[in-house]
């Protein structure tokens, strides 16, 4: 047997019985026949280990993960979203091909180009899209000939609406390079012409042509219209055209030796050409013209043409006809932010320009007209006002311009009262001076001819002066008859306005004797200068003396 002592066990003490307490006794309820008492289970408890206290186990809860639940809703949330705008833009961009099918039913070429050959799209143009040959062709069917074409400007807002097309081509940045998506082209305006019969008022070598319309083709610009592709135009407007009447025209050399008169039948326009330079700002001006022979005289005649690319409106603003020979020009006059049109009336040495200012116009597809600066309408009550006015008509442009200055610096000034200096009286006097200044610079000028010096002098209003060098050209004196005889109508006008303001002045008696005497003969002369008033008899004398030396 093993010796507890020498195992180092010691032996266990006995527990002492301890005495159980009484059980309290509670009262049996009777239970019905038939039924049973179920048991009760008591619960049963965990055996711990010797030397550990018991201690209730309670079940700890499972840490959540709140990042792995975000993660997996903004997954699911971003999915949605997706697909949402995948199918959005999906339906969009299907209504967006449609609308364009619509409105553009060419926008299939542009799809084309990026379907294989067995899959591209059945296209059929519109007629209304032609390209410039296909112009010419029907033109001529119509027996009409396509003439020279000139370029028109794009205005603003088409190129915004062509960076619109561009901006919204469908995979823009993708497929194609977004600068050679658009080919950028011009509007064209192209004038069409029909073959005419030479004749003597206009020859021509060969076949003669005239100008009967003018058209105006807009550059149809597309999302699918790559560079160095074949150009569209669409006819926006076209203009019919009626040269002036023969009679218009004639008339500009009434008063002249090619003194004929003329039809109403229209001139043919053969010519058109685009204003360079200085000109207006508003739109495209053009010069639509052709010339008539009358004599052995060339009388250049047209129509002014303006072009507004805002409303893509064309419109004949004049019509033009220019004794002297010349095209109209743009210059400033007025001082003015547009300059002015002038077209020259001159015959010989008395300068006569016709000055069309640009105005507004309440009319929306042209918003401008041209406007003559007038000497016939008063627009101050004064009596140096309308006295200039008068003399500017008779064509005294220097004495005019005499008057009209100093009352311009005492109105400005305000020393006459309820008189104000407007903007057209301004023009009436710009126009007096420009005149002005052409006659003066004759009047100074060292002519060969005493004949011319004399006209020259004449025709500024400087009587006295000229005068002078009738007095001093003993030798040219039937020269100088010979040209009172052939401009004794131009003086005669300038001499009789000088006469109502002056009508004792001696130099404008001599003078009104001598016109009337090459005109007329002596004694009409004679008989005229009896009738002015106050001529005493030294004035007289002296008057009939030069008479008789100078006119045969």
């Amino acid at each position: 047997m093993i010796n507890p002592l020498e195992t180092g066990h010691q032996p266990s003490p006995r527990k002492k019985s301890q005495p159980q307490k009484p059980q309290p006794q509670t009262a049996k309820t009777p239970t019905k026949s038939g039924q049973q008492r179920r048991p009760t289970r008591r619960p049963q408890t965990a055996v711990l280990p010797a030397g550990k206290k018991s201690s209730p186990q309670t079940s700890k809860p499972k840490p959540s993960k709140p990042i792995s639940r975000l993660w997996k809703k903004w997954i699911a949330d971003g999915v949605a979203f997706t697909l949402l705008l995948g199918g959005t833009g999906l339906i969009g961009g299907c209504a967006w091909f449609s609308y364009q099918l619509i409105v553009n039913p060419d926008i299939g070429v542009w799809l084309n180009q990026f379907l294989p050959n067995w899959t591209q799209i059945s296209l059929q143009r519109r007629d209304s899209i032609l390209t410039l040959d296909e112009i010419n062709q029907a033109l001529k069917t119509e027996g009409l000939i396509v003439g020279k074409s000139l370029t028109l400007p794009t205005v603003d807002s088409r190129s915004k609406n062509v960076n619109d097309q561009k901006s919204t081509l469908p995979l823009n940045s993708l497929l194609v390079n977004s600068n050679a998506i658009v080919q950028q082209s011009n509007d064209l305006l192209i004038p069409i012409l029909k073959t005419r019969k030479s004749s003597l008022a206009h020859p021509c070598e060969g076949g003669c042509q005239e100008i009967v319309q003018l058209r105006v083709y807009e550059a149809v610009q597309t999302p699918y219209q790559r560079q160095g592709s074949t150009e569209y135009y669409r006819l926006i407007q076209q203009l019919n055209t009626k040269g002036p009447a023969e009679s218009f025209v004639i008339a500009s050399l009434i008063g002249t030796e090619s003194n004929q008169q003329g039809s109403n039948k229209p001139l043919p326009l053969t010519r058109l050409t685009q204003f360079k330079g200085k000109i207006p700002q508003q739109g495209v001006w053009f010069n639509l013209n052709s010339e008539r022979v009358v004599g052995e005289k060339t009388v250049p005649y047209g129509q002014i043409i303006h072009y507004n690319p805002s409303q893509n409106y064309l419109s004949m603003m004049l019509e033009w006809k220019s004794a002297a020979g010349q095209q109209p020009i743009w210059q400033e006059v007025t001082g003015g932010k547009d300059p002015e049109l002038l077209i020259e009336q001159t015959i010989g040495l008395e300068p006569q320009f016709s000055i069309y200012q640009v105005q507004p116009l309440k009319f929306i597809p042209n918003p401008i007209q041209l406007t003559a600066i007038s000497l016939d309408e008063t627009f101050l009550d004064n009596y140096n006002y309308r006295q200039a006015l008068r003399l500017a008509r008779s064509g005294l442009w220097s004495p005019a311009l005499d008057l009209i200055k100093p009352l311009k610096k005492n109105i400005v000034s305000g020393n006459i009262a309820n008189l104000r200096w407007s903007t057209v009286v301004q023009a009436q006097l710009d126009l007096i001076e420009f005149h002005a200044k052409i006659t003066k610079a004759q009047a100074i000028a060292a002519w060969a001819s005493p004949s011319q010096q004399v006209l020259a002098s004449l025709i500024d209003g400087r009587w006295t002066e000229a005068l002078e060098v009738l007095k001093n050209s003993p030798g040219n004196q039937q020269e100088i008859a010979n040209l009172l005889r052939s401009n004794g109508g131009r003086i005669k006008n300038r001499l009789n306005a000088a006469l109502l303001e002056n009508p004792e002045q001696l130099e404008l008696k001599t003078w009104g004797t001598l016109i009337i005497a090459a005109e007329n003969g002596r004694n009409r002369a004679i008989n005229w200068l009896d009738e002015q008033p106050k001529t005493d008899q030294k004035d007289r004398q002296e008057i009939l003396e030069l008479l008789l030396k100078s006119i045969e």
